[in-house]
């Protein structure tokens, strides 16, 4: 399998344009129309079909990455990815993260284009493209027009051309250098945000860079932690609440979300998770419960549960539904503006819970009408339809057992 080789590049940031090799041929990725106009939303390489190519990505402790496709639950063994410690997914890219430093890229060859006044669904031949080197654990966040793989440890951040990776190539574009023990790096747009140490020793500034590498604007964040980008724009959870970043015509906003109070450090919102393409977040709020944040109404909302919560994922949905694992290894489904336990599973996946080096993998990831929960030592996916009485709607099961899933093709 490829890889990029890891160059040690002078501070604050230089440019390169690397391309860097992939390891499978583009030539069988579906049918291309054979129309003398290219038509409206053609992807090259790519056959459009009618509905959302929805799938699970499953990856085992060893590495191997499996897509089960959700309509006719048909399974294909894509390749192998190194064993991983994180994984993390686009949507369309999987991103496996491994403990000797390094992050695999896999195309699943499934997504969605939004043109916001209608959607085009997408299938294309499913490979690994390659390995980004560095230091320590890394870390993806991918967006638009860029991936950011970032190393916390040393600080080091590959900017990818994201659109190359569709044609297979992982192309460097540039390198950013923000020193050891930076906080989270998120694309916006065509701009770069990152978490960054000023005067604390931890992460306690967002600090914008353009898209040449060039700091632009920055804002306080004390105790920076956790991330996650929705509609409206990316947020930062800070000590006293949350960070809105957006960009407009006037260029970078940023924003404050207080807490409704005080809150102590233990019950901060840091994990973020919510429905894709939705503006309302949820967190878990230490042992106490969750937090809300609907970030197209600048509000936080607080709600209690008799029972931690180690997943908390916001569906955003007519009815509030926000889905959620307990620390008993059960399923709720919640009333979001109230907090009401409106459903509840039996403890799926306790097994799992039970051993530390497979609850870290456990997963919650919704839709608009499902929610997934993975647990390896079950070797089950379960399959959730949380608007009718927390019901396990299907269950899958593996040859490997999955120790991270995500669902792409959205």
């Amino acid at each position: 399998m490829p890889s990029i080789p890891r160059t040690r590049f002078l501070p604050v940031v230089l440019v390169c344009s690397v391309l860097l090799t992939a390891c499978a041929p583009a030539s069988d990725r579906g049918s291309a129309p054979e129309r003398s106009e290219t038509p409206h939303g053609y992807v090259e390489g790519a056959r459009e079909v009618a509905e959302a190519p929805l799938h699970l990505a499953t990856i085992s402790e060893s590495g191997r990455l499996e897509l089960l496709d959700l309509f006719d639950e048909h399974s294909t063994a894509v390749g192998e990815l190194g064993a991983p410690v994180a994984a993390s997914t686009d949507g369309r890219y999987v991103f496996a993260s491994s403990a000797a430093g390094g992050v695999t890229i896999a195309d699943t060859g499934a997504w969605t284009v939004d043109h916001e006044d209608h959607v085009h669904y997408y299938r294309a031949e499913p490979r690994v493209l390659g390995t980004v080197h560095g230091t320590g654990q890394g870390v993806v966040r991918s967006h638009g027009t860029l991936t950011l793989v970032s190393f916390p440890q040393t600080g080091t951040v590959s900017v990818l051309d994201h659109a190359a990776l569709g044609g297979g190539a992982l192309t460097e574009l540039l390198t950013l250098e923000l020193g050891p023990g930076s906080g989270p790096v998120v694309p916006l747009g065509s701009v770069i945000l990152a978490g960054v140490d000023t005067t604390s020793g931890r992460p306690d500034t967002v600090r914008a860079f353009d898209s040449a590498g060039a700091p632009i604007a920055q804002e306080a964040c004390a105790e920076l932690d956790g991330t996650i980008t929705t509609t409206v724009g990316v947020v930062y959870g800070c000590a006293d609440g949350a960070l809105l970043i957006t960009e407009g015509t006037d260029g970078l906003a940023f924003e404050r979300i207080p807490y409704p109070g005080v809150v102590p450090d233990a019950e901060r919102a840091r994990v973020f998770a919510n429905r894709a393409g939705r503006p309302t977040v949820a967190a878990p709020a230490g042992s106490t419960g969750a937090w809300l944040l609907d970030t197209r109404e600048r509000s936080w909302t607080r709600i209690g549960t008799s029972v931690p919560l180690t997943h908390i994922a916001a569906v955003d949905d007519a009815e509030n539904h926000a889905v959620a694992v307990t620390s008993a290894g059960t399923v709720l489904v919640l009333d979001a503006a109230s907090g009401t336990v409106l459903a509840e599973t039996p403890p799926i996946v306790a097994s799992s819970l039970s051993r530390p080096e497979l609850a870290a993998g456990i997963g919650l990831t919704v839709d608009a009408q499902r929610a997934y929960v993975n647990g390896a030592a079950e070797n089950l996916v379960y399959e959730i339809d949380f608007a009718d009485a927390a019901r396990i709607a299907r269950t899958f099961a593996f040859d490997a057992a999955p120790a991270f899933v995500l669902q792409t093709g959205r």
